[in-house]
């Protein structure tokens, strides 16, 4: 074979290797793709499947959390998965737009004022902003300290700051006068100085808080009902656990942003 065709007949060769190795590459890709067309498909029938339960990193959804990292669902083989919200209003729009079947309401607040307001008595609080959800609980304490005020011609102003997070953040940076704080935040900001003002003579006749609630339209479904029964058993476990070790313990796992 002369150097021509030898050089062309490599040359060949190497062309029918390439597009072989083309070939398979497209063919695996192709194969990738389709997997994982498959597992995005099967994962989505499995959380739509699973029991999604919106939680805040609040003291009162303490038991949904330790129960979900201390595994005990899977324990009784019942798929709940948590959302995680800084926010009441988010639980609440996530629980009204499908996103979750269930959501933690069971809120309990404290009222407490920054260090540098200096402030101790409800009567101080004239002419002052209290940092509150847009509606819920903790505005309607709030609301209900207003009214007393109003009697005596004072006025408090109520801010909306839905976020947890950022309301003790400006709590503690005394951007705000005062804030409706659910636990752990409370126990922290008085950590850092803040002052609690009782409300408990205020709020008399304000709505108390409902615990875990579900969409009515979905649970009526058997298999839905049976995951509650499950999700009621391992929190029951979780609680227990709680009572016999202390909370102290488990609050790490409410540290989310």
């Amino acid at each position: 074979m002369n150097f021509k065709l030898k050089h062309i007949y490599i040359l060949t060769v190497m062309l029918l290797a390439t597009a072989g190795m083309t070939m398979v590459s497209c063919e695996d890709a192709e194969k990738q793709e389709r997997i994982s067309r498959e597992q995005r498909e099967a994962e989505r029938k499995a959380d739509s499947a699973a029991l999604k339960i919106a939680v805040l990193p609040t003291m009162d959804c303490l038991p949904i959390v330790v129960a979900k990292e201390l595994r005990l669902f899977d324990t009784l083989n019942v798929d709940v998965r948590l959302r995680k919200y800084n926010a009441l209003s988010e639980c609440r729009k996530a629980l009204k737009d499908g996103i979750v079947e269930g959501a933690d309401t069971n809120m309990t607040f404290r009222l407490l004022t920054a260090k540098k307001a200096r402030l101790s008595r409800i009567s101080q609080l004239s002419d002052k902003m209290i940092a509150a959800d847009r509606d819920g609980i903790s505005k309607k304490m709030a609301e209900a300290a207003i009214d007393s005020m109003l009697k005596k011609k004072q006025h408090i102003f109520i801010v909306q700051v839905e976020d947890l997070n950022v309301r003790y953040d400006m709590l503690q940076n005394g951007n705000i006068d005062a804030a409706m704080l659910p636990e752990p935040y409370a126990t922290r900001a008085i950590k850092i100085g803040a002052r609690e003002i009782s409300l408990k003579p205020y709020y008399k006749d304000t709505v108390k808080a409902t615990g875990v609630v579900f969409r009515e339209e979905v649970m009526k479904h058997p298999d839905r009902q049976k995951q509650k029964a499950l999700f009621d058993k391992a929190l029951k476990a979780a609680k227990d656990s709680i009572k016999r070790y202390g909370a102290e313990g488990y609050v790490k796992f409410l540290s989310w942003k």
